[in-house]
């Protein structure tokens, strides 16, 4: 079954013109994972590891393991696909095309500290998180490659924002033009802070919005080194 994959799955990849990177991405995988079942390291993957490479291959888990019998299961899906289609003009949208919809955003393992701050170490992709292509238009001009999600820790800038939330960061952003909350760096930190610019004094206020912590002495915009601008945020209930 492993040759079958694997030949399917470099069949599908030269069809539709992907790499090993890019499929990984559009797959929401490390790219490790990919390479490993490609150069048959990885002898049994994991099933939802398989169902995630046909998703981004735009077929089913069975035709990357019997690809004999793709024609007979597409030629099905096709007519029950007809049969279950309404007359309306405005049908539901299938799976493929919610799909072609989605923008994967890229994931990191650092955190924004919101709290102590935290040493950067081994800034690398972890996986993907996907967004309504419509909603990030309205929600920023930033193409996808220029987006990350990273996680919070600390509480400074609680209730706004939590330990452990994955928030947005718009990476195109890194001019202090409006007051809003941003990812900092301070040597070697990379912390989250609600920023205030004054444009007359030419000041910034970088402050938290939990009162237990004091905002930091004004500084000039030269002297903040912003690295993007959070535009969302994300909670476990």
């Amino acid at each position: 079954m492993t040759s079958t994959l694997v030949a399917e799955l470099r069949r599908r990849m030269a069809a539709g013109d992907f790499n090993q990177k890019s499929l990984a991405r559009a797959a929401g995988l490390n790219e490790t994972a990919v390479r490993d079942i490609l150069v048959g390291r990885s002898r049994h993957p994991r099933h939802d590891t398989v169902e995630k490479l046909a998703r981004a291959l735009g077929c089913a888990v069975a035709d990357l393991i019997d690809p004999r019998g793709a024609a007979g299961r597409e030629t099905s899906s096709r007519s029950l696909s007809r049969a279950r289609r309404p007359s309306s003009a405005q049908s539901s949208p299938t799976p493929a095309e919610m799909i072609d919809e989605l923008v994967f955003v890229p994931t990191y393992e650092i955190s924004a500290a919101a709290g102590e701050g935290i040493v950067i170490d081994g800034e690398h992709e972890t996986g993907r998180l996907a967004f309504r292509h419509e909603w990030l238009r309205g929600a920023t001009s930033a193409p996808p490659d220029q987006l990350a999600v990273i996680t919070v820790r600390g509480d400074s800038m609680y209730p706004t924002l939590a330990h452990g939330d994955a928030i947005l960061v718009d990476l195109t952003q890194r001019q202090i033009r409006a007051d809003g909350i941003y990812i900092v760096r301070f040597g070697d930190f990379v912390l989250v802070k609600r920023l205030h610019i004054d444009p007359v004094r030419r000041e910034v206020t970088i402050s938290c919005d939990n009162t237990a912590y004091p905002p930091l002495a004004p500084v000039t915009p030269e002297d903040v080194e912003v690295a993007g601008r959070v535009i969302w945020v994300g909670r476990k209930l």
